[in-house]
């Protein structure tokens, strides 16, 4: 038994338990569980689809020679940028970042790719910048690329 199926059976236990406490309440758990579902569920097809199209069109070498364990530090810096960028949510983030670790990417530029793609969002700055200000985000998007840099370089480094 996969932990897929672990994690659905634990889930649909603790449905039912919900069910039998407060039918109620559970109710308006499924309503709202279902609203969720509804708005990743087409973003995470349409990655589904990107990564489709990215192993048609470019492959694994090529891939692995830019974002690979023999690729340089710029390869980090690359990861980051494109996670920056990527008009991504946070739950679409890892299964992009598992098609790019079975491509042959590091550890580095996936950890560069999935912090920066949570952590950075380009279309989440004017409204960052309304509620706290141009200076402290500005400050605030740059020291979390230079940190997130350093922490994938650390794990491009170090063995795993």
């Amino acid at each position: 038994m996969d932990v897929g199926s672990i994690y659905l059976i634990v889930a649909f236990g603790l449905l039912l338990l919900s069910a039998f406490r407060d039918i109620e309440k559970t109710k308006k758990a499924l309503k709202v569980t279902g609203r969720v579902a509804l708005t990743v569920l087409p973003v995470l097809f349409m990655i589904f689809i990107l990564m489709g199209v990215i192993e048609a069109f470019v492959s694994k070498e090529v891939i692995a020679q830019w974002l690979g364990s023999g690729s340089s530090v710029l390869s980090i810096v690359i990861g980051e940028i494109v996670g920056c960028v990527a008009l991504i949510q946070p739950a679409a983030v890892f299964p992009f970042a598992g098609f790019l670790h079975k491509s042959g990417a590091n550890y580095g530029v996936i950890v560069g790719f999935v912090m920066t793609a949570i952590l950075i969002g380009i279309t989440t700055l004017p409204l960052e910048m309304k509620l706290f200000g141009k200076r402290f985000t500005i400050v605030r998007n740059i020291l979390t690329f230079v940190i997130v840099f350093i922490i994938g370089i650390i794990f491009k480094v170090v063995p795993l």
